[in-house]
């Protein structure tokens, strides 16, 4: 067992520690810095959902410059554009729950890589797609949505075997700091890209006819991380083959209680799906994505239609809220599990992080809709994305207080129901402001308000941060099974 001082350095990112490596047959004297695997998986996560998030978002800021800009290429309405921007959610939503099953059969290290590689390739196939017709786009986004819809729930099993409880938050959080980190660094590389990149249609030359670049630009990074991932990443700190002998015995001591050694158990399907502290994060995540989903699509456009950006410019100002939620995440992640272990329950971390982490972005949301200048319009809306970022420390993180065993399964059913959003926001928004008006837009901002308040009154009634009566299946059940087996033969 490891001692209280030797756990405290455990968790810091850097340790020093003395070297035992030999040099012509002396060992050599001195220190060696070590950085933790944990650490090294949450950094190759991050990036991994940066990845992905490029993947998803590029479109965002391509069909501006595809459909919406002045002498586009396509000629599609915003109605047809509001379907194909959530065509990716029609395969998303179908791998959540097989993609959260299989990570905890197989491992999360070979799902999360075959979904981006999967997605990584299918985007470099989008500009020809989208010229061969709008049903083949909708198509090959879709078939994208399948394979990158298996990544959160995989990560998350990784986290069940991985995070040691009193460091989930921060860990679970820098990683899922990746998706916004992505969505800044994709829109406005999107943006350049789409007219000063290449690929463009010379016998027919557009104003930003350079569209293709962005998909094979971002197709190319994706493949590179691919490579990176299978190399480095471990499905377990037991199956790691650089992880140190004191960090491996410090993260399976800290989760032994939690994830005991029989991985062969089936889910408590009925449980899960009767558990009102499931069914709050489900809600929750459901109303935070869809204020999330509808800024993710919608942003560029409200920033050509209400406030006359150019493409350029608008991508840029998409990215500031994305930033400062980014730089906010791990921050919060820290307070998160500085409060759990210093002062408060985790149920009341949960509660309190879930509730401002929703209320305060509808605030600003309605603020943005009834702004009447450009600067007071982008000050709410990146103050409204940014304190958002408090609420991945509740129902995000939570999942792995339930049950670390099933937290890839738990994930998956979180998603689905986060996922509808994707689908029904981006069509729905393109109906309300059909017309591009600042008075549709207004509305839609406070239906997206209206929609964050009621899930986050939703969690604080029902939410949970204590590890449920079901969170290791019929485990005990097992062992009473095999313990009168033996009185029997004995």
């Amino acid at each position: 067992m490891l001692s209280k001082g030797e756990e405290a350095e455990l968790r810091q990112p850097l340790i020093s520690r003395p070297s035992n490596a030999t040099n012509g047959g002396n060992k050599s004297s001195g220190h060696r810095c070590y950085f933790p695997a944990r650490y090294a998986l949450a950094v190759l996560g991050l990036v991994g959902f940066a990845n992905v998030y490029a993947l998803r978002v590029n479109l965002s800021v391509g069909i501006v410059a595809m459909a919406q800009a002045k002498d586009a290429e396509f000629t599609w309405s915003k109605p047809t554009q509001g379907i194909i921007l959530s065509s990716f959610y029609y395969g998303y939503i179908f791998t959540q729950i097989p993609g959260g099953w299989l990570a905890g059969r197989i491992g999360g290290k070979m799902v999360f890589g075959v979904g981006v590689t999967v997605t990584t390739i299918l985007t470099l196939l989008t500009p020809v797609a989208a010229r061969a017709g709008v049903g083949w786009l909708i198509a090959v986004r879709t078939v994208e949505g399948i394979g990158e819809g298996v990544t959160f729930p995989a990560m998350h099993a990784l986290w069940g075997r991985w995070a040691p409880p009193l460091e989930r938050s921060r860990l679970a959080t820098f990683t899922f700091a990746g998706p916004h980190i992505g969505t800044v660094l994709s829109m406005p590389l999107s943006g350049i890209l789409s007219k000063y990149g290449f690929g463009a249609k010379k016998s027919h030359p557009y104003a930003y006819d350079e569209w293709p670049s962005i998909f094979y630009v971002f197709g190319c990074v994706g493949l590179l991380w691919s490579i990176v991932w299978f190399l480095l990443a471990a499905d377990s700190p037991s199956t790691h083959p650089r992880i140190s002998d004191e960090e491996k015995q410090y993260i399976e001591a800290a989760i032994a209680n939690e994830r005991p050694d029989n991985d062969n158990v089936p889910v408590p399907w009925t449980a899960l799906l009767l558990s009102p502290a499931l069914w709050a994060i489900n809600i929750s995540m459901l109303c935070t994505a869809w204020g999330f989903y509808t800024l993710l699509n919608g942003m560029p456009t409200y920033m050509q239609d209400v406030l006359n950006y150019k493409v350029e410019q608008g991508s840029f100002f998409s990215a500031l809220p994305f930033a400062l939620f980014a730089v906010c995440v791990p921050f919060a992640g820290r307070l998160a599990d500085y409060l759990r272990e210093n002062h408060l329950s985790t149920t009341t971390v949960r509660k309190m992080f879930t509730a401002v982490g929703m209320v305060m972005p509808a605030m600003f949301l309605v603020l943005t809709g009834f702004s009447t200048s450009k600067t007071a319009a982008m000050v709410f809306l990146t103050l409204g994305v940014g304190s958002a970022s408090i609420g991945i420390s509740g129902p995000n993180v939570n999942i792995l207080d339930l049950s670390p065993r099933y937290s890839g399964v738990l994930m998956g059913i979180a998603n689905l129901h986060a996922t509808i959003p994707g689908i029904v926001a981006p069509i729905v928004a393109g109906i309300m402001a059909e017309n591009g008006t600042a008075h549709e837009w207004r509305n839609v901002f406070i239906v997206s308000a209206e929609v964050l308040v009621f899930g986050a009154f939703f969690y604080v009634m029902f939410g949970s941060g204590e590890k449920q009566w079901w969170a290791e299946g019929d485990v005990s059940r097992q062992r009473d099974e095999e313990n009168a087996s033996v009185q029997e033969c004995g």
